[in-house]
């Protein structure tokens, strides 16, 4: 009632500002309802229709993992619980060529549709950082390499970096550099490496120095 008599002793044109600032308020609410695609939660629902386990191999799963609510085209939605994989890593990436979403639930990666409840493709489990490029590619960081995913929702691994882990890993354009673990060495157990994304061109690291090279010398027992 208050604000009714307030609203008479304005003028016409106060009038006019304030109902079309409620209109836009409404209309940008309503418009971030349809295009939003996905809720992370904090918990698997009590209540409403019953969650859809997301695996690899489409087999049960009934312990809570990442629970996220995705909203479809049609706005519907619904509930997924995702399978985690070995480590704590969850976040929820939208990629910028498609509809799909980048999906890493306790270090496994999902590509999903919010409109398909399986998913597109599943890999890794221990993934424990994301990065992403200038270009929109993500950038994941595993346990002795990385996984790409590029802008579509495809994806591929670099050659092995490490023995067995990777430190501080940083990311400059289209390189990646970091620290990977040598095992094997007591005096200096960290092994620079630097990671060209766009020429797929590994610079140092643990893994590789130990390879075993071919030479052209022949073998001591031919002797022509």
């Amino acid at each position: 009632m208050r604000l009714q008599q307030n609203l008479r002793q304005l003028p016409t044109v106060a009038i006019w500002h304030i109902s079309e600032a409620m209109n836009t308020t409404e209309s940008d609410a309503d418009e971030n309802v349809k295009t939003r695609k996905y809720e992370i939660l904090n918990s698997l629902p009590a209540y409403g229709p019953m969650y859809i386990p997301v695996t690899e191999r489409n087999e049960p799963f009934y312990s809570e993992g990442f629970p996220v609510r995705f909203y479809k085209s049609d706005g519907s939605s619904w509930v997924a619980n995702f399978q985690p994989g070995w480590t704590g890593f969850n976040e929820i990436h939208e990629l910028t060529d498609t509809e799909k979403l980048l999906v890493v639930a306790g270090g496994t990666c999902y590509v999903m549709h919010p409109d398909n409840t399986k998913p597109i493709s599943v890999f890794g489990v221990g993934f424990v950082n994301i990065f992403k490029t200038q270009d929109e590619r993500f950038v994941l960081e595993g346990s002795v390499d990385l996984t790409i995913v590029e802008a579509n929702g495809d994806y591929w691994h670099c050659e092995r970096i490490s023995w067995d882990g990777l430190k501080d890993l940083k990311l400059n354009g289209n390189l990646i550099t970091g620290f990977s673990y040598d095992p094997m060495n007591d005096i200096d157990q960290l092994v620079e490496f630097t990671y060209n994304i766009d020429t797929k061109i590994l610079m140092g690291g643990s893994y590789k120095q130990y390879e075993i090279r071919r030479t052209n010398k022949k073998p001591w027992w031919k002797i022509w």
